[in-house]
């Protein structure tokens, strides 16, 4: 878990609470003019690939 976590710009591995967040914005107002994207939670790993 801890070289995992090394290969995020966040410095962290992803939560639930992560995830879950992402979730409640997804079905909240908020995301008004979001649609037809992929929604990544991953801490950013994928700029340092």
């Amino acid at each position: 878990m801890e070289s995992e976590s090394r290969q995020t710009p966040t410095g962290r591995i992803c939560t639930p609470e992560d995830v879950a967040a992402a979730a409640v914005f997804l079905g909240s107002g908020a995301n008004g003019h979001v649609n037809g994207e992929v929604l990544s939670v991953a801490g950013g790993r994928q700029l340092t690939r």
